[in-house]
Protein backbone atom coordinates (compact mmCIF):
# COMPACT_ATOMS: atom_id res chain seq x y z
CA UNK A 1 0.00 0.00 0.00
CA UNK A 2 1.76 3.29 -0.84
CA UNK A 3 0.55 6.15 0.96
CA UNK A 4 -0.02 9.85 -1.16
CA UNK A 5 3.10 12.75 -0.95
CA UNK A 6 1.34 15.61 0.40
CA UNK A 7 1.45 18.44 -2.31
CA UNK A 8 4.53 20.45 -2.11
CA UNK A 9 5.00 24.06 -0.39
CA UNK A 10 5.02 25.51 -3.72
CA UNK A 11 2.14 23.52 -5.04
CA UNK A 12 0.15 24.39 -1.89
CA UNK A 13 0.89 27.99 -1.46
CA UNK A 14 -0.48 28.58 -5.12
CA UNK A 15 -3.85 26.45 -4.32
CA UNK A 16 -4.04 29.03 -1.14
CA UNK A 17 -3.52 31.83 -2.93
CA UNK A 18 -5.93 31.19 -6.02
CA UNK A 19 -8.70 30.13 -3.12
CA UNK A 20 -7.99 33.31 -1.69
CA UNK A 21 -7.53 35.68 -4.09
CA UNK A 22 -9.66 34.33 -7.14
CA UNK A 23 -13.21 35.48 -5.80
CA UNK A 24 -11.40 38.80 -4.32
CA UNK A 25 -9.68 39.45 -7.61
CA UNK A 26 -13.20 39.04 -9.60
CA UNK A 27 -15.44 41.04 -7.12
CA UNK A 28 -13.24 43.91 -7.47
CA UNK A 29 -12.97 44.11 -10.86
CA UNK A 30 -16.30 44.66 -10.26
CA UNK A 31 -16.34 47.82 -8.13
CA UNK A 32 -15.64 51.22 -9.16
CA UNK A 33 -12.45 53.09 -7.97
CA UNK A 34 -13.24 56.35 -5.94
CA UNK A 35 -11.27 58.80 -3.89
CA UNK A 36 -11.94 59.39 -0.52
CA UNK A 37 -14.10 62.55 -1.70
CA UNK A 38 -16.08 62.74 -4.75
CA UNK A 39 -18.98 64.69 -6.49
CA UNK A 40 -22.55 63.80 -7.15
CA UNK A 41 -25.17 64.37 -9.16
CA UNK A 42 -28.44 63.93 -7.55
CA UNK A 43 -32.39 64.90 -8.32
CA UNK A 44 -32.11 63.94 -12.24
CA UNK A 45 -28.45 65.90 -12.36
CA UNK A 46 -29.71 69.47 -11.20
CA UNK A 47 -27.64 69.28 -7.94
CA UNK A 48 -23.93 68.63 -8.35
CA UNK A 49 -22.59 67.60 -4.40
CA UNK A 50 -19.24 67.23 -2.96
CA UNK A 51 -19.45 63.65 -0.93
CA UNK A 52 -17.10 62.47 1.79
CA UNK A 53 -16.95 58.55 1.64
CA UNK A 54 -16.48 57.42 5.12
CA UNK A 55 -16.10 53.67 5.37
CA UNK A 56 -16.56 54.41 9.16
CA UNK A 57 -20.26 55.58 8.66
CA UNK A 58 -22.45 52.81 8.53
CA UNK A 59 -25.41 54.70 7.18
CA UNK A 60 -25.23 57.26 3.86
CA UNK A 61 -26.31 61.11 5.17
CA UNK A 62 -27.67 64.05 3.29
CA UNK A 63 -27.64 67.97 4.38
CA UNK A 64 -31.29 68.86 4.64
CA UNK A 65 -33.38 71.11 6.17
CA UNK A 66 -36.85 72.00 7.14
CA UNK A 67 -37.45 68.50 7.71
CA UNK A 68 -41.09 67.54 7.43
CA UNK A 69 -42.98 64.75 7.70
CA UNK A 70 -46.40 64.16 6.06
CA UNK A 71 -49.03 61.96 5.03
CA UNK A 72 -50.70 61.79 1.87
CA UNK A 73 -52.96 59.18 0.43
CA UNK A 74 -52.16 57.22 3.00
CA UNK A 75 -48.31 56.89 2.39
CA UNK A 76 -45.74 58.49 4.77
CA UNK A 77 -43.84 61.70 3.39
CA UNK A 78 -41.12 63.68 3.84
CA UNK A 79 -40.40 67.30 2.50
CA UNK A 80 -37.26 68.91 2.75
CA UNK A 81 -34.59 71.19 1.30
CA UNK A 82 -31.55 70.61 -0.36
CA UNK A 83 -28.73 73.53 -0.24
CA UNK A 84 -26.50 74.57 -3.56
CA UNK A 85 -24.27 75.85 -0.88
CA UNK A 86 -24.46 73.52 2.64
CA UNK A 87 -22.27 76.72 3.93
CA UNK A 88 -24.35 79.70 2.79
CA UNK A 89 -27.62 79.97 4.67
CA UNK A 90 -28.39 82.70 1.44
CA UNK A 91 -27.72 79.64 -0.86
CA UNK A 92 -30.38 78.41 -3.39
CA UNK A 93 -32.71 75.43 -2.37
CA UNK A 94 -34.95 72.87 -3.49
CA UNK A 95 -37.10 71.39 -2.09
CA UNK A 96 -38.11 67.85 -2.61
CA UNK A 97 -40.86 65.44 -1.11
CA UNK A 98 -40.14 61.18 -1.33
CA UNK A 99 -41.44 58.22 0.12
CA UNK A 100 -40.38 57.94 4.11
CA UNK A 101 -38.23 54.41 3.38
CA UNK A 102 -38.26 54.92 7.58
CA UNK A 103 -36.99 56.46 10.44
CA UNK A 104 -33.18 55.19 11.55
CA UNK A 105 -31.41 55.18 14.77
CA UNK A 106 -28.69 56.64 14.64
CA UNK A 107 -25.71 57.08 17.72
CA UNK A 108 -24.43 60.39 18.39
CA UNK A 109 -20.83 60.75 17.52
CA UNK A 110 -18.56 61.04 20.97
CA UNK A 111 -22.16 60.77 23.09
CA UNK A 112 -24.43 57.90 24.54
CA UNK A 113 -27.27 59.37 23.08
CA UNK A 114 -29.17 58.16 20.03
CA UNK A 115 -31.38 60.45 17.14
CA UNK A 116 -33.75 59.54 14.90
CA UNK A 117 -33.72 60.60 11.42
CA UNK A 118 -35.95 60.20 8.37
CA UNK A 119 -34.63 58.76 5.74
CA UNK A 120 -35.43 58.42 2.06
CA UNK A 121 -34.40 56.36 -0.89
CA UNK A 122 -32.76 58.99 -3.65
CA UNK A 123 -31.01 58.21 -6.94
CA UNK A 124 -27.64 59.71 -7.82
CA UNK A 125 -24.85 59.86 -10.38
CA UNK A 126 -21.35 59.05 -9.38
CA UNK A 127 -18.49 58.03 -11.45
CA UNK A 128 -20.64 57.54 -14.20
CA UNK A 129 -23.00 55.44 -13.01
CA UNK A 130 -26.91 55.74 -11.42
CA UNK A 131 -27.48 54.85 -7.97
CA UNK A 132 -30.45 54.60 -6.05
CA UNK A 133 -29.44 54.44 -1.63
CA UNK A 134 -30.77 55.26 1.26
CA UNK A 135 -29.90 58.50 2.95
CA UNK A 136 -30.66 59.49 6.36
CA UNK A 137 -31.65 63.54 6.07
CA UNK A 138 -30.03 65.77 8.66
CA UNK A 139 -28.41 69.44 8.77
CA UNK A 140 -24.66 69.06 8.10
CA UNK A 141 -23.76 72.91 7.77
CA UNK A 142 -21.65 72.22 10.16
CA UNK A 143 -19.62 69.71 8.72
CA UNK A 144 -17.43 70.36 5.48
CA UNK A 145 -19.53 68.20 2.91
CA UNK A 146 -22.62 68.12 2.42
CA UNK A 147 -22.75 64.56 1.59
CA UNK A 148 -21.64 61.35 3.55
CA UNK A 149 -21.84 57.83 1.41
CA UNK A 150 -21.30 55.40 4.41
CA UNK A 151 -20.23 51.50 4.11
CA UNK A 152 -23.46 50.02 3.32
CA UNK A 153 -23.34 51.86 0.06
CA UNK A 154 -20.07 51.68 -0.25
CA UNK A 155 -19.54 48.30 0.42
CA UNK A 156 -21.35 46.83 -2.73
CA UNK A 157 -20.04 48.79 -5.42
CA UNK A 158 -16.60 50.74 -4.57
CA UNK A 159 -13.08 50.34 -3.52
CA UNK A 160 -11.64 53.77 -1.72
CA UNK A 161 -8.23 55.27 -2.56
CA UNK A 162 -7.95 56.98 0.94
CA UNK A 163 -4.66 58.92 -1.33
CA UNK A 164 -7.67 60.02 -3.60
CA UNK A 165 -9.59 62.58 -4.35
CA UNK A 166 -11.91 63.25 -7.57
CA UNK A 167 -10.92 60.41 -9.56
CA UNK A 168 -14.32 60.42 -11.53
CA UNK A 169 -17.15 62.80 -13.21
CA UNK A 170 -20.44 62.86 -11.92
CA UNK A 171 -22.14 62.60 -15.20
CA UNK A 172 -24.24 59.77 -15.50
CA UNK A 173 -25.89 58.44 -19.78
CA UNK A 174 -29.17 59.94 -19.30
CA UNK A 175 -31.87 56.66 -19.18
CA UNK A 176 -33.49 55.79 -22.72
CA UNK A 177 -37.01 56.22 -23.16
CA UNK A 178 -38.80 52.68 -22.84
Amino acid sequence: MTSQQPPSRRLRVVLLVAVLLGPACAWADEKIALGWLERIRLDAGELLLRAKLDTGAKTSSLHATDIERFERAGERMVRFKLWLDHHDPNSQTITLEKPLARDVTIKLRGTAKNAERASVELEFCLGGRRYESLFTLVNRSKFNYPVLLGRRFLAKVATIDPAMKFRTEPSCPTASPP
